[in-house]
């Protein structure tokens, strides 16, 4: 029962690194682009007060 468990968590964490990597080496590294606040988020230029 420990092993499965134990490669189910290997399995998981290799799958998200690849994930990462793949999004990596394609370009895509905005970390806002799901994000529903992203047009008026202060990180992303539209609303800066100065």
């Amino acid at each position: 029962m420990q092993t499965t468990l134990v490669f189910i968590i290997l399995i998981a964490a290799v799958a998200y690194a690849s994930v990462r990597i793949i999004s990596v080496l394609k370009g895509d590294t905005d970390p806002c682009k799901d994000c529903e606040l992203k047009k008026n988020c202060q990180k992303f230029g539209h609303s800066k007060e100065k």
